[in-house]
C-alpha cells in the first residue's frame, strides 16, 4: 500500500487549484457555444434536404374515421326503390400547404368496412340489406388569399369519385344471345335458356366548386368548406331493377316468351352540394386531432338501357310428326329516359394527422 508524502499532497493541491480556475473561467464560454450551435454542429443529413419554417411548404398526412348515414332513391318507370344505410369507413389523406401562396393540395381515399341498413321496393315492407359497398377518393386544390395567416378564406375546387352500391337483391335476365343459345328437344319441343343476375353498381364522378376557410390559433384550429357539385356523371348497373319482362326461362312448344336479356345499365348526370366542418386540437406542434362532420347530396336523372329477347317456341312439324321445328330468338335494345334519383350521405368525422 502506497503512502503519500507531504510533497505529493502539496503537488495534488496545486493541480486541483489550477483545474478549478480553468473550469470557472471557461465554463460560460463553453456553455454559450453549446447552446448556440456553431458551424461545427451540423445535422447528419445534407442541409439542402431540410424543410424548415422558412420554406413555407408543409406536408400533413393522417387517417380519418367516418361514421355515416346514407339514403338513396331510384325510380325507373314503375319501379321505385329506397335504400337507407349506416357505414363505418376508414380514410387516409395527405395535404401539402404552400404558405407563401396560401394554397394547398389534398388527396384522400377511403373504403367502407362495415354496413347495415334496410331497403323498400315499390312502397313495400322494409327489408334488411344483405350487403353494401362504399368507396371514395378525392383530389382538391384550395386557394385562401383573403384574411391573415391566422384566419384565411378563399376558394376550393376538385374532383371526387364515389362508389356507393347497397345490395338490394338481383333481377334475373337471360344470357341467350341468339337462337343457338336455346337448348331444346326435337322430340318433345321442350326448351330452356340460361340466366344470370347482377347487384347494384353505382359510380359517381363529380366536379367540386366552392369556398373554404381556416382559423389557426396555434394549439387550436377550425377548418371548413361549402361547395357545389355543378356536374356529376353517374353510371353503373341497376342490378335489382326488373326493367324488362321476366317470364319462364324454360317451357314447352307453341307460343312465344319475352325476357329481359341484359343487366339494366344506367348513364346520366346529377348536381348537388357538399360541406365539411372540423375542430382541431394540437397537443404538439406536429400532431393534430380533429372532430367534425361531413355531408354530400346529389340528385339528377339517368337513362336506363337493356336488351329484350323474344323467344319463339318450337312448333310441330306437320310433315314429320311428332318432330318440332327449331325455336328462334330475336333481340331488341330498349331505353328508358330521364329516370330520377337522389343520393345523400352525412356523418361524424374523426381525424388524426402528423405534420412534417
Amino acid at each position: 500500500m502506497a503512502v503519500l508524502q507531504a510533497g505529493d499532497i502539496e503537488m495534488m493541491r496545486s493541480v486541483s487549484t489550477t483545474l478549478l480556475v480553468l473550469l470557472t473561467t471557461t465554463a460560460p464560454a463553453w456553455a454559450a457555444d453549446y447552446l448556440t450551435p456553431g458551424p461545427d454542429l451540423r445535422p447528419s443529413y445534407p442541409t439542402q434536404w431540410e424543410m424548415g419554417e422558412d420554406s413555407g411548404l408543409h406536408i400533413e398526412a393522417g387517417v380519418r374515421y367516418w361514421y355515416s348515414f346514407g339514403a338513396q332513391k331510384h325510380q325507373i318507370g314503375p319501379y321505385t326503390q329506397t335504400m337507407d344505410t349506416k357505414t363505418h369507413a376508414g380514410e387516409v389523406f395527405v395535404r401539402v400547404d404552400d404558405r407563401p401562396t396560401r394554397s394547398y393540395l389534398e388527396a384522400s381515399g377511403a373504403y367502407g368496412v362495415a354496413h347495415e341498413g334496410t331497403y323498400t321496393t315499390n312502397g313495400g315492407p322494409a327489408v334488411n340489406l344483405p350487403a353494401a359497398r362504399l368507396g371514395y377518393g378525392a383530389a382538391d386544390f384550395g386557394w385562401l388569399p383573403f384574411g391573415t395567416d391566422q384566419a384565411s378564406f378563399g376558394f376550393v375546387t376538385g374532383y371526387h369519385y364515389t362508389y356507393d352500391s347497397p345490395d338490394t337483391g338481383r333481377a334475373n335476365y337471360t344470357t341467350a344471345k341468339s337462337s343457338s343459345d336455346i337448348a331444346w328437344s326435337n322430340a318433345t319441343g321442350l326448351w330452356s335458356v340460361g340466366a344470370d343476375s347482377k347487384t347494384n353498381d353505382f359510380h359517381v364522378h363529380g366536379l367540386k366548386l366552392g369556398v373554404a376557410g381556416r382559423i389557426d390559433m396555434g394549439m387550436f384550429d377550425i377548418t371548413g368548406e361549402a361547395a357545389a357539385t355543378p356536374y356529376a356523371w353517374v353510371s353503373g348497373t341497376a342490378g335489382s331493377a326488373q326493367v324488362g319482362p321476366n317470364g319462364p326461362f324454360a317451357g314447352g312448344p307453341f307460343g312465344a316468351t319475352s325476357l329481359q336479356a341484359s343487366p339494366a345499365a344506367i348513364n346520366g348526370f346529377g348536381y348537388g352540394a357538399s360541406g365539411k366542418l372540423m375542430f382541431g386540437l394540437k397537443p404538439t406542434e406536429n400532431l393534430a386531432v380533429r372532430f367534425g362532420g361531413r355531408a354530400s347530396y346529389l340528385q339528377g336523372a339517368y337513362d336506363v338501357t337493356w336488351d329484350q329477347a323474344t323467344i319463339t317456341h318450337p312448333t310441330a312439324n306437320p310433315s314429320a310428326p311428332p318432330a318440332f321445328s327449331a325455336p328462334t330468338l330475336a333481340k331488341q335494345g330498349i331505353i328508358s329516359n330521364n329516370n330520377p334519383f337522389s343520393m345523400l350521405r352525412y356523418g361524424l368525422l374523426v381525424e388524426v394527422s402528423g405534420r412534417f
